[in-house]
């Protein structure tokens, strides 16, 4: 049973129902109602009045019911979409939607109240409003924060990629054990390799990215507006800061009538080009000064297959050794055991690119490739 479906006695009832008009009729007469009636609609278990006694505490700023805000939390359980015919096709019920929009105003209130929500409610509301949890986490004391945020840096897929990023981000401020070691070995190194022509000039590639913003949604009768939260790297009017770091993190909170998900999250997401920033900060060092990248370009000359596949592997070793260069740095800065030291290398994907055209002597099977390094399935 969830979180607003608890039978209400007839005493209950009569609450609610009274509650209802008085909801609706808030904004008109432009005044709060008694403390104790937004209690009661926290309390009342019917999504609507939930989300407007939510509401009305957050504009009271009304701290003494910040504990019944936190109990709501606390008792939150992740949606399950369910089946809506034979076709095996799931979506979440209205009841649901309505639960998921109450929920999102409690949020808000306590988002915007500063109260701090403790781990254990926060791992049980990251799956359904990860960036509310996300500017939750970023309040909380480093030493509290450690446990959940590494359980979801290693969970996107579960409780979103804009949480991973703003977990990340607090773990290399305040690195907990294991947490480099991951952060070094599930970055990948993507490796364009053009084969040329003798005296062929050099290919070089880039890449560009878009963002997406936060959306409105203004249309749900008798509901109060919820306050929703955008994550960005951009400080961007409104715009408030979650972690300050290498690449600060920012939070944008926008008001619609329904809790429409993270959407993309601004580009907020832990790629192997964050990675490899994020560890740079904990050796105290630039980005700049890493002496490798995530995405590079090489070209090399084919004028024998024996020759070719040689200056591939040096140009492997090459990497490698920077790679080790790294790794050497952060056993010394104490984030990685020795152990882990001997095993840890971010992996290196290769593409081969051939660029001759026609008539060109075919190409063989490339060779065998160190541990660490393997060919691409997939475009870059």
């Amino acid at each position: 049973m969830t979180l607003f479906r608890r039978c209400l006695g007839i005493g209950s009832v009569v609450m609610v129902l009274a509650g209802w008009g008085s909801a609706q009729t808030l904004s008109a007469v432009g005044r709060f109602p008694p403390e104790k009636t937004v209690e009661s609609w926290l309390l009342s278990g019917n999504p609507r009045l939930v989300a407007w006694g939510a509401h009305d505490t957050l504009m009271a700023h009304d701290r003494y019911l910040a504990p019944d805000l936190l109990s709501l939390a606390s008792r939150w359980q992740p949606l399950a979409p369910q089946a809506i015919d034979d076709s095996n096709h799931t979506e979440l019920s209205q009841q649901q939607m309505d639960e998921r929009d109450a929920m999102a105003a409690v949020l808000d209130a306590l988002i915007q109240m500063k109260v701090l929500v403790p781990a254990d409610t926060l791992r049980n509301l990251a799956q359904d409003f990860g960036n509310a949890v996300a500017v939750l986490l970023s309040r909380m004391p480093p030493e509290e924060a450690e446990s959940v945020s590494f359980d979801f840096y290693r969970s996107p897929a579960e409780h979103g990629y804009g949480l991973q990023y703003v977990s990340a981000a607090l773990l290399a401020l305040h690195p907990v054990p294991g947490f480099a070691a991951d952060l070094l070995t599930s970055l990948s190194v993507h490796a364009t390799v053009f084969v040329v022509a003798p005296g062929a000039g050099g290919i070089g590639s880039g890449r560009c990215g878009g963002a997406c913003g936060i959306s409105s949604d203004l249309s749900h009768a008798g509901w109060p507006l919820i306050g929703r939260y955008a994550l960005s790297k951009q400080k961007t009017d409104g715009a408030f800061l979650l972690v300050a770091g290498v690449d600060s993190i920012y939070a944008t909170r926008k008001e619609s009538a329904h809790y429409l998900g993270d959407g993309c999250g601004m580009g907020v997401f832990l790629g192997s080009g964050e990675r490899l920033r994020l560890i740079a900060e904990m050796l105290n060092a630039t980005p700049e000064e890493i002496p490798w990248q995530t995405e590079l370009t090489k070209s090399i000359e084919f004028q024998s297959v024996e020759q070719f596949d040689h200056a591939l592997l040096d140009f492997i070793e090459e990497q490698q050794q920077k790679y080790g260069a790294t790794v050497t740095a952060m056993a010394a800065h104490g984030l990685l055991t020795s152990s882990e030291a001997d095993q840890s290398l971010p992996k290196l994907e290769l593409k081969l690119t051939d660029m001759r055209g026609e008539g060109a002597t075919p190409m063989l099977d490339p060779p065998d490739l160190p541990s660490h390094v393997e060919w691409a399935v997939a475009p870059f």
